[in-house]
């Protein structure tokens, strides 16, 4: 059996500009698995290197670094990880990026337009009108889904937002449906209580089904890593063309999940009246 392949900078670089397309200046929502890509020369803080180094500083790079509720409420604009992967909380970390004010669906971004499409995340739901991914959509963002499919895809619950499906802000996760606090860079704090909170994803897969059937997703590598990179704005609409001829499109089928049967139910509820 031969040895693992361990992907350099250079590899990874090539693969970023080659396979997948990605160029110097572009705007690029990013959902990632570092597993998935496999052994990389010097590990995440390389593959986080090569993001920036492939959109350079004219472009802008926005990364989900969002955070579950811990049990006092406060959220920690500075110290608090990502809890969804490695690439996130290393880009998190890393030179001139910058986190939003949100305390549990908070982005980071880094590049030319960082500071605009972050602003005001604070005033605005998690993933609803006028959050960061949605300004980056209609700015003409891509999106690159490395090693992961669209059940990860953030921006499809910025498009229930917009449907206003009537589960929206009715059915939550634990520790959401509550006050939270959060301490910004320079220790001031700032309450919240959450609204809109996102829930389930699993069901966002009939959007990538429908986005394949019409061509609109370019199949690419990054190291050992399938990928999937396409329009932020197309498939945006395309979920909300969905949720609006049924606003139960986005809900999964298992009985047991926390959120979905009570939100089927709000839908049922809601085609009486």
């Amino acid at each position: 059996m031969s040895e693992e392949h361990v992907w350099t900078h250079e590899e990874l670089a090539e693969d970023l500009r080659t396979s997948c397309r990605v160029k110097a200046g572009d705007i690029l929502i990013l959902h990632s698995s570092q597993h998935a890509i496999g052994r990389v020369e010097g590990g995440v803080v390389t593959t986080v290197r090569v993001l920036k180094e492939v959109i350079t500083p004219e472009g802008t790079l926005l990364l989900p670094v969002f955070s579950s509720p811990t049990k006092d409420g406060v959220f920690k604009i500075r110290r608090t990880p990502s809890r969804v992967g490695l690439v996130t909380e290393a880009f998190r970390r890393s030179a001139d990026v910058k986190r939003s004010r949100h305390p549990t669906h908070s982005v980071a971004a880094w590049g030319k337009r960082r500071d605009e499409f972050l602003a005001g995340h604070e005033w605005t739901s998690a993933l609803g009108p006028g959050s960061p991914f949605h300004r980056a959509a209609d700015a003409g963002a891509d999106v690159l889904m490395i090693g992961c499919t669209m059940t990860t895809l953030s921006l499809i619950h910025v498009a229930e937002a917009l449907a206003r499906v009537p589960y929206l802000g009715k059915v939550f996760y634990p520790g959401y449906n509550r006050p939270l606090t959060l301490v910004d860079e320079d220790g001031s704090t700032m309450e919240f209580t959450p609204r809109d909170s996102p829930t389930d994803s699993i069901a966002f897969i009939k959007v990538q089904e429908a986005m394949e059937a019409q061509g609109k997703i370019h199949h690419c590598k990054v190291g050992d890593a399938e990928c999937l990179k396409f329009n932020a704005l197309e498939v945006l609409n395309l979920a909300v063309q969905m949720c609006r001829a049924d606003p139960a499109v986005l809900l999964c089928e298992n009985p047991r999940c926390p959120v979905c049967p009570e939100a089927r139910r709000i839908c049922q509820e809601a085609l009486k009246r």
